[in-house]
């Protein structure tokens, strides 16, 4: 572990040392966690932390999770995985203890956001979330933090503070994220970040845009959905001096894919090339990984992501997830993903979402929700972007119906 790297929190900054010192406190009392799958369950980042230097520190089969995600429905999910909850702290074991459980030393349970249904705990390890290894030298940054706790994405960040020198990460406050990103700005903590799209857009419209641009951000990490040319060129605009990248990963497939050239999608030249360590390829308008960095299940094989993608003018694009993601108007296809880059390329348009609704004759009709950079009245507005569309998007792609919001939504996932 990189000791000299620093994490920040509310009022405290504290090393990897400090925490590991105090995880020995909390739970060197306790029984031998070494005989159970265990999943800790915890309420704040630092309880959340100190489980994780102990997990690895003793090897143990151990995941995390905040309390506020359990459910009846959840916590049965654990049980069927033969894993116990354990209370961070006590030890006390909540709900029903599994009968037996095959103990595998050094398994991290990764919990998937739960958006696409029930949560699911995909099988890591320290070495497949750690994705670093391959980056020889990284400038000094300190990260901000906005993840959701045992996520993938959560891990691959506390792996960067734990395993790769002077990358210290500052800690998002979920209860109010933009607030603590606010708090971390006005306090000279952040030079890099790590986030999804739809946290970039609840920033601009919660955060004051003169704070924002004069933030010192060297690095920017976009990924967990698809990453629209919209918000690449606004935050190439507000930061010049930073490296914007959007990275393709997943809880399955772990880190694949990197791209750094400010477009959307990716160079179709990553097809089917064989770098020694990472493979992508297209089989009927879906994208499959090999990955070293795959979960553990996968043992090194092709993993269907789920994800469709489309190659146009020698770039892939990402399209949406399989089985929910196109819209059949009348027979024609619609691509949600489509008309929401298009309507967030409107200088007015901070963020968008397009569904289909069922409609008579037609089947179906794509109806746009839209999050506006300034009020407006919704006929003026609809009128506005119905222009925008005309002549740019097929008409069956042309939103029918509208819904106006005044913020972005945003799930725990950091997804909208």
């Amino acid at each position: 572990m990189q000791l000299q790297n620093q994490i920040h929190t509310v009022g405290a900054t504290f090393d990897w040392a400090a925490l590991l010192q105090r995880a020995a406190v909390v739970f060197g009392p306790l029984d031998d966690l070494t005989q159970r799958r265990t999943v800790f369950v915890v309420d704040t980042v630092l309880e959340a932390l100190t489980c994780v230097v102990w997990g690895i520190r003793q090897n143990l089969d151990w995941g995390v999770i905040e309390r506020r995600r359990l459910s009846a429905e959840v916590e049965a999910r654990f049980v069927e995985n033969d894993v116990a909850l354990v209370q961070a702290g006590s030890g006390d074991i909540l709900g029903a203890a599994p009968q037996s459980a095959t103990v595998v030393p050094g398994r991290i349970a990764v919990l998937t956001s739960g958006t696409t249904g029930l949560l699911k705990l995909i099988p890591h390890t320290a070495a497949t979330l750690n994705t670093f290894d391959r980056v020889s030298d990284l400038p000094a940054n300190n990260w901000f933090l906005p993840y959701q706790i045992g996520s993938y994405a959560w891990y691959q960040m506390i792996c960067l503070g734990l395993f790769v020198p002077r990358q210290s990460l500052c800690l998002g406050d979920f209860t109010d994220l933009a607030g603590s990103f606010e708090a971390a700005l006005r306090a000279g903590q952040v030079t890099a970040i790590s986030s999804t799209p739809t946290f970039w857009r609840h920033a601009l419209m919660s955060v004051d845009e003169a704070l924002l641009a004069s933030a010192p951000l060297s690095s920017i990490s976009l990924g967990g959905e698809i990453v629209d040319q919209a918000i690449l060129d606004r935050l190439a605009a507000l930061y010049p001096q930073a490296r914007v990248r959007h990275i393709y990963a997943s809880s399955e497939v772990g880190a694949a894919l990197v791209v750094s050239d400010g477009r959307a999608g990716f160079d179709s030249q990553m097809l089917n090339r064989d770098d020694g360590t990472i493979q992508v390829r297209v089989e009927e308008g879906r994208l499959f990984v090999r990955s070293p960095y795959g979960n553990r299940a996968a043992e090194g094989g092709w993993i269907d992501t789920g994800d469709l993608v489309e190659e146009r003018e020698g770039r892939v694009y990402f399209c949406g997830r399989a089985g929910n993601s196109m819209i059949n108007v009348g027979g024609q296809k619609a691509f949600p993903a489509d008309i929401d880059a298009h309507l967030m390329t409107h200088p007015d348009v901070v963020w968008a979402q397009v569904m289909a609704r069922r409609a008579p004759l037609v089947g179906y009709l794509p109806v746009a929700t839209v999050v506006l950079r300034h009020p407006m009245d919704a006929e003026a507005a609809e009128n506005m972007l119905l222009q925008h569309c005309e002549g740019r998007l097929a008409d069956y792609a042309i939103p029918r119906m509208w819904n106006f919001l005044d913020s972005v939504p945003m799930r725990a996932s950091l997804k909208s």
